[in-house]
């Protein structure tokens, strides 16, 4: 079957990936230029893990093994301590080329932005539509483009995303050795009431990834311009533990992403014809639970295991198969999507009857 894949972030390149083990002739189109890296690591459940390696990457020279989740107060005592089993962090880029790497020759094609469709007034879409007059014909679509997918919006209306409620700072600290007190813990510091705080991921032996969750109504410096928002951090992470504030002063502080995070409720099906939304572009989650890549991976390998046996489809058929992959992972996000939520709500409304959830959902 040809498909087509629209976005290389994770979740296309992974789709890509899984759907050529079924034999079918897939290609990626890419808007950016280079690997698309959209974030600098994330934390490896046991799940994802396996999946990753069922689609045949090994990334076990490229992860660091996280045994602890440590939460603390603003001033560094113990809030809950749990251990984590087969979890590991990663960089995100490292992940990206080992996903790339495994690609057929010629799969991806970058510098390619959708504009949109073409089909008949009844029926299945015809071809994808690119910016640079590119028209790409396939049996099935895939938009692996993003939270603010720009197939959703132009084929698959749905539920709009949710009012942004909790921005982040993201940044990496790469030094010659994760410090002895950060390797294999995950460290996250909650000043309770706040609407503040900092985790610290180790991606690799040589590199912590942190973030600091904040509400922005309580924290509009996280919107300033560059340089006052950099003398800001600088100067409010000297209250915090000393893990925290020597990790993010040791850090570039040009290379810190400002993300605006969102959720979106959950469809009755994540398509329309033969046009499919997988990753962010169907289900965006709120950072807290840690598995928008998890998630991402999972659909590859859903999509993947239901269309191993297809070779071409006819519509009714199709529409069977990706209605299938909506009942399968459904019920799954559905838990994901709701702790997140809850999660946002303890961080911005903490209440003293709330119990802390661990911030990696399984």
């Amino acid at each position: 079957m040809r498909i087509a894949v629209i976005g290389g972030s994770t979740a296309g390149l992974a789709t890509a990936l899984r759907l050529q083990q079924s034999g079918h002739d897939v290609s990626i189109w890419e808007r950016r230029m280079g690997a698309p890296t959209g974030g600098f690591g994330l934390l490896l459940t046991p799940s994802v893990s396996d999946g990753i390696e069922r689609i045949g990457i090994d990334l076990s020279d490229r992860v660091h093994p996280i045994e602890q989740c440590e939460i603390l107060d603003g001033e560094g005592s113990s809030i809950l301590s749990r251990p984590l089993q087969a979890v590991a962090g990663i960089g995100r880029l490292a992940l990206v080329e080992s996903l790339m790497t495994a690609l057929q020759p010629g799969t991806i094609h970058t510098g390619s932005s959708f504009v949109g469709f073409e089909a008949d007034a009844k029926g299945p879409v015809k071809a994808a539509l690119f910016s640079d007059g590119t028209r790409v014909e396939a049996e099935l679509f895939i938009g692996a483009d993003g939270v603010r997918s720009q197939v959703r919006q132009c084929h698959i209306p749905g539920p709009s995303l949710t009012p942004v409620r909790t921005v982040e700072l993201v940044g990496i600290c790469r030094q010659d050795r994760v410090p002895e007190a950060m390797r294999g813990r995950f460290l996250k510091t909650i000043r309770i009431g706040e609407g503040i705080s900092i985790g610290l991921v180790p991606a690799s032996d040589d590199s912590i990834i942190w973030y600091v969750q904040l509400d922005p109504r309580r924290w509009p410096q996280a919107l300033l311009p560059q340089e006052q928002r950099q003398r800001w951090l600088l100067n409010e992470i000297q209250r915090w533990p000393v893990q925290v504030e020597e990790t993010i002063s040791r850090s570039d502080l040009n290379q810190v992403h400002l993300w605006r995070t969102t959720d979106r409720d959950l469809s009755p099906t994540f398509h329309r014809d033969n046009v499919l939304l997988v990753g962010d572009a169907a289900h965006p989650l709120l950072t807290f639970t840690s598995q928008g890549t998890g998630s991402a991976i999972e659909d590859a390998l859903a999509i993947g295991d239901i269309l191993d046996d297809h070779d071409s489809a006819g519509e009714a058929e199709m529409d069977h198969a990706l209605r299938e992959f909506a009942r399968i992972r459904r019920p799954v996000l559905r838990e994901r999507l709701l702790m997140g939520r809850r999660m946002q709500q303890q961080f911005l409304r903490p209440s003293r009857h709330c119990q802390l959830e661990v911030p990696v959902c399984s």
